[in-house]
């Protein structure tokens, strides 16, 4: 079986829980998706937004990534004191998810519509706004001058932040690939340290991510599915999307 996954701190923790048989193929957040549409029988851990132009995916209810506090895969940079904002350079592992739900959170929390302009510069002005999105965020410990996407869009939903969903073209793939989990929260709390050591982050990030791997959940329960489906209708009433739709969860 082939597995896509986005390469950041989050999966390298999970992947210490996928059986070794598994070819695992790491790819940027933006072409998950397409990995798919050439390889109809491999699992890819996508964007959940992506469901948007790909419905005819089977999501799994079981196994995914989702926050809904300090720790995310992205997180924003603003210039001090700054009360209106216009533009906001993306850097990183970008996907749909930034490109979309940062729209809807400058107008919904700022009244502010902004222009998103990617970035492929390593790094910050003074004078811009930043997201970055990726593990870039706590190899130069940008984190403890950032606000978290994650806990921005959980707060704006009063849910968690459904950030990637395991999906495939192929029903029975995705049913027999979820079925290797059980308990993964927990075993991947209990594994945390080890994950750290070998991905090689400073101390003030592992110390950072260690003290906070409450707020990420790997599990999808019923909880993280209703979060998902507002997601779906966040998007809607803001009107990226023409109707409403059901993902085929398993």
């Amino acid at each position: 079986m082939k597995l896509f996954l986005p390469n950041n701190v989050f999966t390298q923790i999970l992947i210490n829980n996928i059986p070794k048989e598994i070819e695992i193929i790491f790819r940027p957040s933006s072409l998950l998706s397409k990995d798919l549409e050439i390889f109809t029988q491999a699992v890819s851990l996508i964007p959940s937004l992506d469901l948007i132009n790909h419905r005819t995916f089977f999501a799994s209810s079981k196994i995914g990534i989702s926050f809904d506090g300090l720790l995310s895969n992205s997180y924003f940079y603003f210039i001090e004191d700054q009360k209106k904002f216009e533009k906001i350079f993306l850097q990183g592992d970008v996907s749909i998810n930034e490109f979309i739900l940062s729209k809807i959170l400058f107008e919904e929390k700022y009244s502010s519509q902004i222009d998103l302009i990617l970035d492929t510069k390593t790094d910050f002005l003074t004078n811009q706004n930043y997201i970055v999105c990726g593990d870039d965020n706590f190899k130069k410990n940008y984190f403890h001058k950032g606000i978290s996407f994650a806990d921005e869009i959980a707060d704006l939903l009063n849910l968690p932040f459904v950030n990637y969903l395991f999906v495939s073209q192929d029903k029975d793939q995705l049913i027999e690939f979820q079925n290797l989990f059980s308990d993964l929260d927990l075993k991947i709390e209990n594994s945390l340290s080890s994950s750290l050591e070998r991905i090689g982050f400073n101390f003030e990030a592992k110390n950072f991510i260690i003290e906070n791997i409450g707020s990420v959940y790997y599990e999808v329960t019923e909880n993280e599915v209703d979060a998902f489906n507002e997601l779906i209708k966040l998007i809607y009433y803001h009107g990226i999307v023409d109707d409403m739709f059901d993902v085929k969860f398993l």
